[in-house]
């Protein structure tokens, strides 16, 4: 009988492993800075009368991203940090950041995308081998 191979995350490349690390590096780093810049975030938020609920959420906001993103660059819980930053980011992209227009001088608009689009792409491929989450899984695999 022909076996079946099973593709899982620990066969991805060397570098998936280093972009998802800096994925999570760019993250925490973000959510400082919005710690760092709580009032100009409280400032953008109440621009909008549509944006005002999140300003007290927006602390939140640089909680996850900070907690989120140091559990992407680690590979622990990946796909639950991804699942939680992912409606941030999808708020990010269309709701804050395409009010100044959808241009190529609207920077932060596509960082944004490119983040939302590399978490999504992060969900699908898994974290890497050089992860927590695969030390733990293949632990548990050698004792079965």
């Amino acid at each position: 009988m022909a076996e079946r191979k099973t593709r899982n995350s620990a066969s991805n490349p060397v570098w998936m492993d280093g972009l998802r690390m800096l994925l999570g590096l760019f993250l925490f780093i973000k959510g400082i800075s919005f710690l760092n810049n709580s009032s100009d975030v409280f400032y953008l938020l109440s621009q909008q009368e549509s944006l005002e609920h999140l300003k007290k959420a927006s602390l939140f906001f640089s909680v996850f991203h900070i907690i989120g993103g140091l559990m992407i660059a680690f590979g622990f819980l990946t796909r639950f940090a991804l699942l939680i930053q992912i409606p941030i980011l999808i708020g990010a992209v269309f709701i804050v950041n395409t009010q100044n227009g959808l241009t190529l001088q609207n920077v932060e608009l596509w960082v944004s995308a490119a983040v939302l689009a590399l978490m999504l792409f992060f969900m699908v491929v898994g974290p890497g081998r050089y992860s927590v989450d695969h030390k733990l899984l293949r632990q548990e695999a050698n004792e079965l």
